[in-house]
């Protein structure tokens, strides 16, 4: 879907709700909810990844979370 520096940017069309996105490097993966709290994306878990590479994960998402959120709703809407 989106690939940026290396990183993998996933939506997966049978997944569930909270939107997110599944953010993979190498052997390693974060799960980014793509509205949290505060309405930035949220670190939910993350896998094989060092600090500053989930940071820049999250760095990602953020930059291009409408979008994200639009490609979301327009797979699970139906």
């Amino acid at each position: 879907m989106l690939s940026v520096e290396g990183y993998f940017v996933r939506i997966y069309l049978n997944d569930h709700l909270p939107s997110h996105v599944h953010v993979i490097k190498d052997d390693g993966e974060c799960i980014i909810n793509l509205v949290g709290k505060n309405g930035n994306p949220e670190l939910r878990e993350f896998y094989n990844l060092k600090a500053k590479e989930v940071a820049k994960a999250i760095a990602i998402v953020q930059e291009n979370q409408q979008e994200l959120i639009n490609k979301w709703k327009t797979i699970h809407s139906g």
